[in-house]
């Protein structure tokens, strides 16, 4: 795991020790610059794999190449291939397989993974991310060529960078700003499963896709769920031993006591019996805490619960939300940036139950869909009745669920879908009809052979996963420089979940029908009933204690930057003052409104 940055030119010695620094938490075991042909390459390593060999800018003869990530097949390939290599690295292995098929090379690769190449003969430099967009990578065309893994490096290099108010405008409608865009105009993101060509003499930028996830769903349907539970049991024990094996550190876990995290610390053990994991227990979240030490016990793991008392969040919060180089929505940043912290002083590589729901329908808005038609029929009641019940700022709580039930009711299509997932200012004046790179025009969702469950599913795969929950989950390990894997990610895994008959994902009104049924195999007790939570923490707790006082600074100020974007009226009536909507979206809109000042405000201080 790793931080890579590249330009055109050379830089003097101030701008490299600000790019350094400002990836250093990426790669603490060392900092290298090389230039060449009017080229500047930068890599920060943090040593997983071939400690002695691996460091990085690798050149060879041909071509020189900054990696961040995991190859988890990389031995395989070797093997298959017959590739003469002079170290045990992944990194190397990238490079040979490249020599012997070019391009093509990208999409034999398995695992998690950003880099840039350069073909010194072609003179293109390529830009790669892995199938889901687990690693990040963003990219400048402008005033001169440049990439790194976070946008705060970019804007280091740049000095400034301009903000796209339209953009912005997306953010606050959806919670995040879809396809290859981001909050500036001149940086872009590289998107999953693409590699994009940059050649340094034409300037030219071309980009190409080398996997699309939505061609597996079309594949034969896998309806017994004998044969495929036997199936699941077989490749996610293979997935959860390639990431144990694939480094040369001890590698953890986290548990959290839900079901994804308890079937990788399950899985875990058969490979590493001495495994350690690691919960959170915390004031005014949601603890699970009780329920994954009776899951550690059972699995006879070294286990370690961390306290989290957010005693220092005031302190620690301006660089937690500004590390992102975005706003971000997601409350789980907090507790994200601290149990990496923590689990940091005892592994560098640390697995993790990311991707479960996305693969395998593990959101309850995906009953909604799954059953869409027959809850339709209930629509008038949700209008009439459910429209008159009262607000509450209990997220997992039933009248939660039947209040975003009631709002999921008076919408229809994107606006539908998105006040069942990040549930922000949609509806607010002038918002309902922005256009973006709209989700739900995405090709996808033309396609009849996809049910409407399938669907729903490919929108979060290509939005909120690698938008917000990769980014939240990256950034906040890499922060404590430490390395997060993802089992559920799994090459075979994805491609083979995406040809379960929808029913083996949601039955009835059960979500993540199949992994609860796994997890029956491996987990004693009622863990399989548990609803999805994780690492959560009550958004009203801390704007009403912990960050109270910075919100009402920044959100009660004469010229907040947000008035610039969303109708001033609208956020104090429906916002700063309590009582028109429920709780819990009131202090998500709040929760999203003070990182957006936090970002503005130290926008220009890097």
């Amino acid at each position: 795991m790793c931080g890579i940055f590249g330009c055109m030119g050379s830089l003097d010695a101030e701008k490299k020790n600000r790019i350094s620094t400002s990836l250093k938490h990426r790669g603490p075991d060392g900092q290298y610059f090389k230039e060449f042909n009017s080229l500047t390459f930068f890599h920060a390593r943090l040593s997983i794999i071939d400690v002695a060999g691996g460091n990085q800018p690798f050149e060879t003869e041909k071509v020189v190449l900054v990696f961040n990530g995991e190859i988890y097949n990389y031995k395989e390939l070797a093997k298959k291939y017959q590739l003469s290599l002079n170290t045990q690295s992944d990194t190397e292995v990238i490079i040979a397989l490249y020599a012997k098929m070019g391009t093509a090379a990208f999409e034999q690769l398995d695992g998690m993974f950003a880099f840039a190449l350069y073909d010194k003969q072609e003179k293109n430099i390529y830009l790669v991310r892995d199938r889901s967009g687990k690693k990040p990578l963003y990219f400048s065309p402008n005033n001169g060529f440049s990439f790194a893994s976070e946008i705060n490096a970019l804007l280091v290099y740049k000095s400034a960078s301009d903000v796209n108010h339209h953009h912005l405008k997306w953010y606050l409608q959806k919670g995040f700003v879809s396809g290859e865009n981001t909050i500036y105009n001149d940086i872009f993101e590289v998107l999953p499963a693409h590699y994009y060509t940059y050649n340094v003499e034409t300037h030219k930028i071309s980009r190409s896709q080398y996997w699309k996830f939505e061609d597996y769903f079309l594949s034969p349907k896998i309806k017994d769920k004998n044969v495929a539970l036997e199936q699941l049991d077989d490749l996610f024990a293979k997935a959860v031993e390639k990431r144990i094996l694939s480094s040369d550190f001890e590698v953890g876990a986290f548990l959290s006591g839900g079901i994804d995290s308890s079937l990788v610390c399950a899985f875990a053990v058969k490979t590493n019996p001495n495994l350690k994991t690691f919960t959170v227990k915390m004031k005014g979240g949601f603890d699970e805490s009780e329920v994954a030490s009776l899951i550690a016990k059972q699995l006879k793991t070294s286990h370690h619960e961390l306290t989290i008392d957010y005693d220092s969040l005031s302190d620690d919060y301006e660089k937690i939300v500004t590390s992102y180089g975005e706003p971000i929505i997601d409350e789980s940043i907090i507790p994200s940036y601290y149990v990496a912290k923590a689990a940091s002083e005892h592994v560098r590589v640390i697995l993790n139950g990311d991707g479960g729901d996305e693969i395998f329908g593990g959101y309850r808005r995906y009953v909604l869909y799954k059953n869409y038609e027959k809850i339709k029929l209930f629509s008038a009641l949700g209008k009439n009745i459910l429209g008159l019940l009262p607000a509450t700022d209990n997220k997992n709580g039933s009248l939660s669920k039947l209040n975003r039930l009631s709002e999921f009711f008076k919408y229809q299509n994107e606006q539908q879908y998105f006040s069942a997932t990040t549930d922000l200012f949609f509806d607010a004046p002038d918002y309902g009809q922005l256009e973006d790179v709209n989700y739900l025009s995405h090709k996808s969702w033309s396609n009849t052979s996809l049910t409407l469950l399938e669907k729903t599913m490919l929108t979060d795969f290509y939005g909120i996963l690698p938008k917000i929950l990769f980014k939240k989950m990256d950034i906040a390990t890499m922060q404590s420089s430490i390395e997060g894997r993802s089992p559920f990610l799994d090459t075979d895994l994805m491609e083979w979940s995406a040809a379960l008959d929808q029913n083996l994902k949601i039955k009835g009104f059960t979500s993540k029908y199949l992994l609860r049924e796994l997890n029956k195999k491996y987990i004693d007790g009622s863990v399989y009933k548990l609803p999805k939570k994780g690492f959560e923490v009550s958004v009203k707790d801390l704007l009403c204690n912990q960050l109270k006082e910075m919100s009402m600074d920044y959100l009660h100020s004469s010229n907040c930057y947000y008035t610039n974007f969303i109708d001033q009226k609208y956020v104090h009536d429906f916002y700063l003052n309590k009582g028109k909507i429920n709780d819990v979206k009131r202090y998500k809109g709040l929760f999203a409104l003070l990182n957006l000042e936090i970002w503005h405000k130290n926008l220009n201080k890097r």
